[in-house]
């Protein structure tokens, strides 16, 4: 194959799949990683494709618009009830566990069923939710850089005492699925949040179905540097399939 049909193709697979990794075009133009790589490079410098950590996107793929999280609460009910009660039961009696922002972690905490936990988060509206929680759990709110948007703690303080602490359990949600990327609208909150996965025993992503797909500004995080990713049963059987690839998904 000439290096301009090459090219061309890694164009359609990547316009096709929205997003590719390097291993999957490598096994698909039947080229080495190494190639790929430098191909992917040339397409991003002309401007053809994003490129992104472990691979490239469509570049017209259209970065929302952050809504806040009272909005938020307003979409995707049913889903997002049906996650967080699947991401609680995997907390057990006793543990320490981060819970970053995001309505679907609100209403993990709210449902907690277990009457010992230390629960630390860096999020003022899944801080009130544990508090109005009728379990006494231990409750430690990070403070920082206050994100009305989301109703988060960032920053350099953020950062720095979630760092000062481990936690058997980290419950991150996202704002987006693409490939091996876990995105988010906002770089400090990602890189907070990035902080507190970096010091769990166990890493999961907490996210619905409608997720998938989907790109926002920053890449916080991999997918396949967590343990696992919890969503809904009713996703697409091929997303199902494709993002299995990376890490245990479960419902």
């Amino acid at each position: 194959m000439l290096k301009r049909e090459r090219l061309e193709k890694i164009l359609e697979i990547v316009k096709k799949e929205k997003v590719a990794s390097v291993s999957e075009l490598a096994e698909k133009v039947k080229v080495s990683e190494m190639t790929i790589r430098r191909d992917l490079d040339e397409l991003s410098a002309s401007n053809r494709l994003l490129r992104v950590h472990g691979g490239a996107r469509i570049i017209n793929d259209v970065v929302p618009i952050e809504i806040d999280y009272q909005q938020k609460r307003e979409i995707h009910i049913p889903e997002k009830k049906d996650v967080a009660k699947s991401a609680a039961e995997l907390i057990k009696d006793g543990e320490t566990i981060y819970v970053g922002p995001g309505t679907t972690l609100e209403l993990m905490v709210a449902n907690l069923k277990q009457h010992k936990l230390r629960i630390i988060t860096n999020s003022l509206p899944v801080f009130n939710a544990a508090r109005a929680n009728v379990n006494n759990f231990d409750l430690i709110l990070i403070g920082g850089i206050y994100r009305r948007k989301s109703g988060a703690f960032v920053g350099a303080i953020a950062n720095r005492d979630i760092q000062s602490m481990a936690y058997d359990r980290a419950f991150v949600g996202v704002n987006g699925i693409m490939g091996t990327s876990l995105m988010t609208a906002n770089m400090d909150e990602g890189l907070t949040q990035a902080q507190a996965l970096n010091r769990a025993k166990k890493r999961y992503i907490v996210t619905d179905m409608h997720k998938f797909d989907r790109s926002d500004f920053y890449e916080f995080y991999r997918l396949d540097n967590v343990d696992k990713l919890i969503t809904n049963q009713e996703l697409d059987k091929e997303k199902w399939t494709k993002y299995s690839r990376y890490t245990d998904i479960s419902h």
